[in-house]
């Protein structure tokens, strides 16, 4: 199984190991982090070497462009799996942003956009593949939120909503970086095996 992705650089693993002291009470912690932009599923997605093929031309005239993480935010209750999904809001810095912010925490529930992608990179990336490759049913049928995965479940005392709450309180350092290129990502082997450079 595979799935299209945005490396993520060293900043962004240095922070969520910085938080792990505040993730302890959660059922599993996610020790590889990376980005997901789309999920693939189906037999005719199984060969890396096709995915490549079809991920170039639907990925044709996207530029290079600069993301953020915006704080800590957590899915309450996620499509799959076990609740609450907690993670690392990315958003995209504005091209007229000039230089990125000062790490001040995002907020909200997780939504995301609107579905047609907007402005933003990230979802109108994501958008884009599900017209090449479909939708992944189950996943993909709310608005697409980017994010990073730090820890999901609940093995703690008392409400996972407030430690929740308070890492969604937390500050840190601004980590930013410029997405240039997508890399197919395997399951399998939890690494990139393919990737593919953006080049506007």
């Amino acid at each position: 199984m595979y799935s299209v992705n945005v490396p993520v650089p060293w900043a962004v693993q240095r922070l969520a190991a910085s938080l792990e002291p505040d993730l302890t009470e959660f059922a599993s912690l996610r020790d590889r982090h990376t980005l997901v932009v789309k999920r693939l599923d189906g037999r005719d997605l199984d060969d890396l070497h096709r995915i490549r093929e079809r991920l170039r031309p639907a990925l044709r005239g996207v530029a290079p462009f600069e993301v953020r993480v915006a704080g800590v935010d957590a899915f309450e209750t996620p499509p799959l799996g076990d609740a609450p999904v907690v993670y690392l809001a990315v958003e995209a810095v504005p091209a007229n942003a000039g230089e990125a912010g000062d790490g001040s925490r995002g907020g909200g529930t997780g939504n995301g956009g609107g579905s047609d992608g907007g402005t933003d990179p990230l979802r109108a990336i994501h958008d884009r593949l599900v017209r090449e490759f479909g939708a992944v049913e189950g996943l993909e049928e709310a608005d697409y939120v980017p994010h990073v995965t730090l820890a999901r479940g609940w093995d703690g005392v008392g409400d996972p909503a407030d430690a929740v709450a308070r890492l969604r309180e937390r500050g840190f350092d601004d980590v930013h970086w410029t997405v240039d290129e997508l890399g197919v990502w395997t399951r399998e082997y939890k690494e990139i095996a393919a990737r593919v450079p953006l080049r506007g």
